[in-house]
């Protein structure tokens, strides 16, 4: 019997990327019949509520030690350890499902602990061990809650495995980022731990010490990457040029998984970057690509989706819309999109010239959850949110005041493209008002765009900017995006449905102290270089009419089972795991 549990803060909602990853593997035909189960493991977070509602809409519990509920004599499986440790737990199974590909669907097993009034003794004798074992200075970090609960996550986790598969013949234990990298240390101290049927991967979405570098360094990527490559092969590692990044807990638990199996690196850059921060193990670093769910798309669905946003946009003065441009993004400076903005200047012009006329549409969020449906109906009837805005909740918060900035200066001045930001998680006609179509959804955006902008400073992989690719539309991505070198890979010279725009290169030839010296200003002007370089060669292969629509969407369809989540786990994944 061969088991995968994966370690994440994702084990009951998707939240971000990894849910996304959870989701495409899971629900592979080849990952499915390779493993025989698959357990999600992580905290649980949510104390209100009842056995029914334990793991979500989608799930089925089995016992909640919280609720006294108990579906199948599990509790002579766990009280035990529930009584050793002090710990709730709550076992059961979801369904995974994809919001772009619905039909692919997967259950799992999911275990979530609640570690809050863990015996504090048994904590301290774990912290004393990961410092005599693995030199990690517990005491440094534990007044981060963050760090404590996943440290305490170790303690009963290989005794809860056991309990579960006591006849599993290989487990492949998944710790995605830094969360799960406890509990995969912790596997050593158990007598019982044998690396012939436990394996352990550290499945690295990124590197978190490089993410906290590229964003907070006014230089971003052009900066990071550029020193990167020029400390290649010297010996020199991050922190000879950075300083030293073990303030942060992240690092520590990074740097811990050299004693690993494997490194599954979900870009080129990643592997780079965790080479770059550890120095040792290059043998075990695999880049593993991400994907997407695969579905049978026709050319009449993004016709159907593009309709919807013209009535909507038409309705606001929008009479004609020539090109779709959006950015569908968690709200976080990684995502660049200041980038957004310098590029949609510079095209306004030539678009104007050319008697054409577009709308950006900015999908992104500060807030998680999403405003709720009863203050969005208020903030449509006082001031016809989200075409117009004002600061303040339940409107713009935080950097989104930035942002709305940006795209207000804009609106000023371009004379062919209108920028509309939607402050909200998700797209449909509850969250987001009136002026919006009854069946309207975030996939209608995705089929409907003709560009997706992703020009991120830090991007380990961008599944999200490739969601448009199956539809005929074309993502702009900066070579700092993972994603950028599986698309290298598969699409051929004479046909590239994406465009890339490479800012690192163009500093490569500023001397390091000048890289590390320069200011947002200087930056911004060598991004603006770069995109202007580009601009006509990008104006060229954006498609303005439906002939363009239907050639590039017709010319994709061969090449899309390669972004496919069962291409990439039979071409990067078990390869790499095997």
């Amino acid at each position: 019997m061969k088991i995968a549990v994966h370690i994440t803060h994702e084990a009951l909602y998707k939240i971000g990327g990894i849910g996304e990853v959870l989701n495409g593997l899971c629900t592979s035909q080849s990952y499915y019949n390779f493993f025989d189960r698959t357990l999600l493991y992580g905290p649980l977070f949510e104390y209100i509520g009842s056995a029914s509602t334990r793991l979500g809409r989608d799930g089925l519990v089995y016992y909640s030690s919280r609720d006294h509920y108990d579906a199948g004599h599990f509790g002579d499986l766990f009280r035990p350890i529930l009584e050793k440790y002090q710990i709730e737990v709550v076992y059961g199974k979801r369904r995974l499902a994809s919001e772009l590909n619905p039909y692919k669907t997967a259950n799992v097993d999911v275990l979530l602990v609640d570690v809050t009034k863990m015996k504090k003794e048994l904590v301290d004798q774990q912290k004393y061990l990961f410092w005599e074992k693995f030199g990690i200075p517990s005491d440094r970090y534990e007044k981060e809650w963050d760090y404590e609960q996943y440290f305490r996550l170790s303690l009963p986790y290989f005794e809860l495995i056991k309990k579960l598969f006591p006849r599993a013949q290989r487990i492949y234990h998944f710790s995605h980022e830094y969360m799960g990298v406890p509990c995969l240390l912790a596997l050593e101290l158990d007598l019982e731990f044998t690396s012939d049927v436990h394996k352990r991967i550290f499945y690295a979405h990124e590197v978190a010490p490089v993410r906290r570098i590229i964003e907070n360094h006014p230089g971003h990527d052009i900066t990071f990457y550029n020193l990167l490559e020029r400390a290649k092969g010297k010996g020199i590692l991050l922190e000879d040029v950075f300083g030293s990044q073990m303030d942060w807990y992240r690092t520590a638990l990074v740097k811990a998984t050299q004693r690993f199996d494997r490194i599954f690196a979900v870009g080129d850059w990643v592997a780079e970057e965790y080479l770059f921060l550890v120095g040792t193990g290059e043998e075990k670093v695999k880049v593993v690509y991400n994907g997407l769910p695969h579905e049978h798309l026709s050319f009449e669905e993004k016709i159907k989706s593009r309709g919807k946003f013209e009535r909507c946009l038409d309705s606001k003065g929008c009479y004609r819309v020539d090109i779709i441009f959006s950015h569908t993004c968690r709200l976080v400076k990684s995502k660049g999109i200041w980038r957004d903005i310098i590029l949609l200047s510079l095209l306004d012009p030539l678009l104007k010239s050319n008697n054409l006329t577009g709308v950006y549409i900015l999908l992104a969020s500060q807030i998680p959850q999403g405003r709720p449906p009863e203050l969005v109906e208020t903030m449509v009837k006082e001031y016809g949110w989200p075409f117009n805005h004002r600061v303040g909740w339940p409107d713009l918060v935080g950097d989104e005041i930035f942002i709305n900035n940006l795209i207000e200066n804009f609106n000023q001045r371009s004379k062919a493209i209108r920028a509309i930001f939607i402050n909200q998680y998700g797209l449909s006609k509850r969250k987001c008002g009136i002026d919006f179509p009854e069946d309207i959804t975030t996939r209608d955006l995705k089929l409907a765009t003709d560009v997706e902008l992703g020009m991120s400073i830090y991007e380990p992989f961008g599944i999200s900017h490739i969601e448009v690719i199956p539809s005929g539309g074309i993502p702009v991505i900066s070579t700092s995006c993972g994603v950028y070198f599986l698309l290298e890979k598969i699409f051929p010279k004479d046909f590239k449905p994406y465009f890339s725009v490479d800012f690192i290169h163009q500093a490569k030839d500023l001397p390091d102290e000048i890289l590390f010296r320069i200011n947002p200003e200087k930056r911004e002007m060598l991004e603006e270089l770069a995109l202007a370089g580009q601009l006509r060669a990008l104006y060229n292969i954006i498609p303005k009419n439906e002939q363009d629509r239907i050639k590039l969407f017709e010319g994709m369809q061969s090449y899309i089972s390669k972004l496919d989540w069962d291409y990439i786990v039979k071409t990067y994944f078990f390869p790499a795991l095997l």
